[in-house]
């Protein structure tokens, strides 16, 4: 995610860009993407509960309320929700590794079948986990990779993703400004940016294509999608801003972007075009977080006023 210093400039320049004419075509049609069966997740007793990640078997992890009202990590995996206790989860590989923070601030976890280690910095964050167990997150001493329970500095400012092939997706500080990078094998490409010199990574697949985001001319944030050495900018539902979350395997964007009318709408993009997720079933109100190679969401609703739930989206 952008650093503080990149996430200011951002909500600064949002806040204050003049209105942008829509540069990109969306898809409109009804039924340019099959419809959406939605699933409710529940919560461990209480009323709330949010997604915060999901890996390709459909494994979702998050924070729910529990009957006291205090929330807790969670796990949810075939139909049943597994209570991780005073647990943060910020990401979960296909084998059920769950990373996170605990509630005490005592650093980075790695849960696995009831055990939780620590990654062993007290300062640790960890960010994302891959299949094979490797986890990139920050320190206070900056981004950090682990393998097999030892630490590796890497020679970026920021961190987002890791992929199978053991790349990671970041960010680095230049001259003046702010570049998306990748990391692999002790080296770092720079993906460079758009106007004002910013531009920061999200996520990257395994095919190792990143998405995040650089402004537009007029001071919007624009989703891009870098992929061969290029950089693509995946358009808008017709409004002036597009925030892209989740990339699959499959090449398929989960984003979230401004419509004609002003409002925000989930967004898939695919084979070059953005289609408008709403239009499918998919509810406006609320966010949508992360996508499966099986075109499975994670999101979280708000089905009444100060209500939160956890869902997943199958395609039909």
């Amino acid at each position: 995610m952008p650093s503080i210093l990149v996430t200011t400039l951002l909500a600064a320049a949002l806040t204050a860009a003049p209105t942008l004419a829509p540069t990109a075509a969306a898809s409109a049609a009804p039924g340019a993407l099959a419809g959406y069966r939605m699933v409710d997740l529940g919560t461990l007793g209480g009323d709330s509960s949010y997604a915060s990640a999901m890996n390709d078997r459909g494994d979702v992890v998050g924070r729910a309320q529990t009957a006291n009202g205090t929330y807790h990590g969670f796990l949810w995996r075939h139909g049943r929700m597994i209570d991780l206790g005073a647990f943060n989860p910020t990401d979960v590989n296909d084998r059920g590794q769950v990373i996170g923070s605990r509630d005490d601030g005592s650093g980075g976890y790695v849960w696995h079948r009831g055990v939780l280690r620590q990654l062993g910095d007290p300062s640790a964050l960890p960010v994302a986990i891959n299949d094979r167990g490797q986890v990139v997150g920050r320190t206070d001493a900056g981004p950090v990779l682990w393998t097999n329970g030892r630490a590796r500095p890497l020679p970026l400012n920021e961190v987002s993703d890791v992929n199978e092939r053991g790349q990671v997706s970041g960010g680095v500080s230049v001259p003046d400004g702010f570049h998306a990078a990748l990391w692999h094998s002790g080296r770092v490409t720079d993906l460079g940016a758009g106007p004002f010199d910013r531009s920061n990574t999200y996520a990257l697949n395994d095919r190792g294509w990143m998405i995040g985001w650089q402004f537009s001319a007029e001071q919007f944030q624009r989703g891009i999608l870098w992929r061969h050495g290029r950089a693509l900018d995946v358009g808008t539902l017709g409004g002036s801003f597009t925030q892209l979350h989740a990339i699959n395997n499959r090449g398929e964007i989960l984003a979230s972007s401004q419509a004609t009318d002003g409002s925000a709408r989930p967004a898939l993009w695919r084979h070059g075009v953005l289609h408008d997720l709403s239009l499918a079933g998919v509810s406006t109100d609320g966010e949508v977080v992360d996508l499966d190679d099986r075109g499975r969401i994670a999101a979280s609703i708000r089905p009444v006023w100060g209500v939160s739930r956890a869902v997943v989206y199958h395609p039909r």
